[in-house]
């Protein structure tokens, strides 16, 4: 179901408040009313030498006291108004930030972060500007304008007033002839906007790789050529705004001309008064203001139907992970067995099946290891067992149930995974070890970071667990960032650990200790092995080799080993590669030997 207009859902929601602010600017409207009203006795009694000492004290008074009036309740519309709008921002954003969590990573994919943060950021804030000044000014405006056209027909001349509105209805059809083009303008800036931010977060993700490519003029270059169409963009949409303004100035400064000229005329013939003709005019001024006012707000309004387009196209985007129909409640635990049956499945944007005919069983408590090739579905086959994508009903199951049966909560909170890109929050050591809905005590930290072998180099750090990282931890190595991550997957003792590629960042001595430490960890939990090295697979239950999308062979290690196939190729390539890198190590030693040797003769 698509969401409401976001603007009028407000108005809706907060529709006691609105009436309470439209009260209060009311107020502060028909207070204004009286200023011109008491300049105009002032005038005429001033213009007939009746004034006296404490009449003009009186005036005074009066004059203040309105005054003061007039600053109390616009100011306390305002301050109401504005908070609403601030109410406004605070919830679109929260529920912005909120759908966002419901969308599938595959939304993400097609996403540019710039993008993201310029919805989040910049949009929600013309939404708030609309909200705050846009409805104080159409309130405002349209309180005032009415009770000053009265008050200017019945007290001042009706004719005087309708010869000097004349000229304003050419507001509208200004405002409508600049409607699309400031629409479509803002539109534009937006999206220079977005692009800008983009470049601004990729260089600064990617700076070490710009450092060590020598690409800091070219990067320079590619910022200028965003920043400088940012600014035109910026420019062509001020000027339109300067144009639309400076249009509706002059239709305003005509209908001063026309209430000075007409009205001085009726002033000579004596058909008003001087009084009169100077409360017209105060009564005027008062108009011109709003009504100028109304101009922008037809600019901001634009902006923000724009900025709400963009917004709405988000909120109506439906996530394509949610619970099925299907999904039973009551299912809080897994065990952990698990069954494939003739899984085919194919990304949204693909040509071919990225997996074809996959049929496997993974008994609860054994190990399951997945070797192949780059590319040939192994992270793919473990990202749909945690249904980061629908696999096809029918064809996944956990404990004999399909799947789609058990509600994500439940499958992903029952499952450990340590994925390949090992992402780590800015935040401690400790949070991103820890990083679950439960809470874990200390000594859970200490005990998940001593199995993945990493404990001895937090211990090195001066504050430790309460290491600050930086950006995605970069502040970490590679190895320490994939140890940290398997920390994380295991701290939380699930029914199914899946460890995808995590072991590629440590060198063997480090990986022989992480799968010991693992074996205690390991013990009656379904475990899944995505690998290159043989070494960190060969100890699995069962290990299956998969090429272009395909199961081509399975069994254990010696089994595939005899069979000599893939992956008894992939073996004695890895076997020869490390007598290779031992045999560069012995002449290391020996050629430092008799450096050392020549260096004593």
């Amino acid at each position: 179901m698509e969401r409401q207009n976001i603007f009028w859902s407000h108005i809706k929601r907060n529709r006691w408040a609105y009436l309470m602010g439209f009260a209060l600017l009311s107020i502060s409207s028909m207070l204004q009313l009286l200023i011109p009203l008491l300049l105009g006795q002032f005038t005429d009694k001033l213009q007939s030498s009746t004034l006296t000492y404490n009449e003009t004290i009186k005036f005074a008074l009066w004059m203040s006291v309105v005054g003061l009036g007039i600053a109390f309740f616009r100011s306390t519309s305002r301050i109401y108004l504005y908070r609403l709008s601030r109410m406004l921002e605070m919830r679109v954003r929260g529920e912005l930030f909120h759908h966002w969590e419901k969308l599938s990573a595959q939304y993400f994919n097609n996403q540019r972060i710039g993008d993201l943060m310029s919805h989040a950021i910049s949009d929600v804030g013309v939404i708030r500007e609309v909200t705050m000044q846009g409805y104080f000014n159409i309130m405002e405006a349209a309180m005032l304008i009415v009770v000053s056209v009265i008050a200017m027909v019945s007290s001042v001349n009706p004719l005087l007033t309708l010869v000097t509105m004349l000229p304003l209805p050419l507001l509208s059809l200004l405002a409508y002839r600049f409607n699309s083009r400031i629409q479509r303008q803002s539109v534009d800036m937006q999206r220079a906007i977005s692009d800008l931010t983009s470049r601004v977060q990729e260089f600064t993700a990617g700076i070490r790789v710009v450092k060590a490519f020598v690409q800091e003029e070219e990067e320079r270059k590619l910022f200028t050529k965003d920043n400088q169409h940012a600014v035109n963009m910026n420019r062509r949409f001020v000027r339109s705004n300067s144009l639309f303004g400076a249009l509706s100035s002059g239709i305003v400064g005509f209908s001063f001309l026309v209430s000075v000229i007409f009205g001085g005329v009726l002033v000579l013939k004596h058909v008003i008064t001087l009084g009169e003709f100077v409360a017209f005019n105060t009564y005027l001024s008062l108009l011109m203001g709003p009504i100028e006012n109304l101009g922008k707000v037809v600019n901001l309004m634009q902006r923000g139907k724009a900025s709400e387009l963009r917004l709405m196209e988000i909120f109506n985007t439906q996530p394509d992970i949610v619970d099925d129909v299907m999904a039973k409640p009551g299912i809080d635990l897994i065990d952990g067995d698990i069954e494939i049956r003739n899984l085919t499945f194919s990304y949204p944007e693909a040509s071919r099946p990225t997996l074809k005919n996959i049929s496997l069983k993974v008994r609860k408590g054994s190990s399951l290891a997945i070797v192949g090739r780059v590319g040939s579905g192994k992270s793919t086959l473990v990202h749909l067992l945690v249904r980061l994508y629908n696999p096809p009903q029918g064809t996944v199951f956990i404990d004999g149930r399909d799947i789609h049966e058990i509600p994500l909560q439940t499958l992903r909170g029952q499952i450990g995974i340590v994925p390949q890109d090992q992402f780590l929050f800015s935040s401690t050591i400790r949070d991103n070890i820890g990083f679950d809905p439960k809470p874990y005590t200390d000594e859970q930290v200490v005990e998940a970071s001593k199995v993945a072998q990493v404990y001895d180099n937090i211990a090195e750090f001066p504050e430790q667990f309460d290491t600050a990282l930086g950006e995605r931890g970069i502040s970490l190595s590679g190895g320490q960032r994939q140890r940290v991550s398997i920390a994380r997957a295991i701290i939380k003792r699930p029914a199914i650990l899946i460890f995808d590629d995590s072991l590629s960042a440590v060198d063997t001595i480090t990986e022989d200790l992480i799968l010991e430490g693992l074996k205690s960890v390991m013990n009656k939990r379904t475990t899944i092995i995505i690998g290159h090295r043989i070494s960190s697979v060969q100890a699995a239950d069962q290990i299956i080799v998969m090429d272009e999308g395909e199961i081509v062979e399975s069994g254990t290690h010696e089994k595939l080993l005899r069979q000599n196939g893939i992956y008894a190729d992939m073996y004695h390539k890895q076997l020869l590669d490390q007598e290779a890198e031992r045999q560069e190590g012995r002449d290391r030693g020996v050629g430092k030997g008799f450096a050392q040797g020549g260096a004593g003769a």
